[in-house]
């Protein structure tokens, strides 16, 4: 059995951006859509070409990303940064 720690929103951030040079800049925010940690300007970005955002009820997580990233592992680093968050 694995445990997962519960992660703040720039510690969310940091093991985020460890493990994709896909990632160009990120962020977290609340429900409310403000900036618990991260690059500011991507609060009011939308999901796009180099845009990828994961939302829960309580929190998001914005990434840009690079011209090639790997969606479908990014979209699943995206889920288990923002679980992590979810059990803080």
């Amino acid at each position: 059995m694995t445990t997962r720690a519960a992660l703040t929103p720039a510690g969310a951030l940091g093991w985020l951006m460890s493990l994709s040079i896909d990632v160009r800049a990120a962020a977290v925010l609340d429900a409310a859509g403000t900036v618990l940690a991260g690059d500011p300007a991507l609060a009011s970005a939308a999901e796009g070409a180099d845009v990828m955002v994961a939302r829960s009820e309580r929190h998001a997580i914005v990434v840009r990303t690079g011209p090639r990233p790997l969606k479908r592992l990014l979209q699943a680093d995206l889920r288990a940064a923002l679980e992590s968050l979810e059990m803080a």
